[in-house]
């Protein structure tokens, strides 16, 4: 099972989001999506039997399918709907949190601007998530 699905189509931060996974003192496994579409298809992909990540994070601002999209359309799905997802994004307006928390957003958390900074956010998140959240499973 992976631990974590982050959705991030810029790869100079899905690069920094898998040094900093790989330095922790933590058997975290993860996934990284390209696209909102990608996404998409891997939430709804019907070919999918094994259980469900623990976390997604999502970036909100991707070409193409939107990361708002994206999560209004894991909130439509009886198999996802449930699935924690976390808004990952440099956005801090108020616009973009409301509507995040709209689309059916677990949390919404602003990236940092310094590696080490993001590197304590991502430990925090990991901490609650994957070991201190208990949730619901569905297929």
């Amino acid at each position: 099972m992976v631990d974590i699905v982050y959705v991030e189509d810029d790869p100079n931060d899905a690069d920094i989001f898998s040094r900093l996974i790989k330095k922790m003192d933590r058997s975290i496994t993860f996934t990284v999506l390209k696209s909102g579409s990608e996404a998409v298809e891997y939430l709804s992909g019907s070919n999918q039997t094994g259980a469900l990540p623990k976390l997604i994070l999502m970036d909100l601002n991707l070409n193409g399918l939107s990361g708002f999209y994206v999560i209004e359309h894991a909130r439509s799905l009886e198999r996802t709907k449930y699935l924690p997802i976390v808004a990952f994004s440099t956005s801090d307006s108020p616009r973009d949190i409301h509507s995040a928390y709209e689309a059916g957003v677990n949390a919404y958390v602003v990236k940092p601007g310094s590696y080490q900074a993001t590197g304590s956010i991502i430990g925090k998140m990991c901490d609650f998530w994957l070991e201190n959240n208990i949730r619901i499973d569905h297929r």
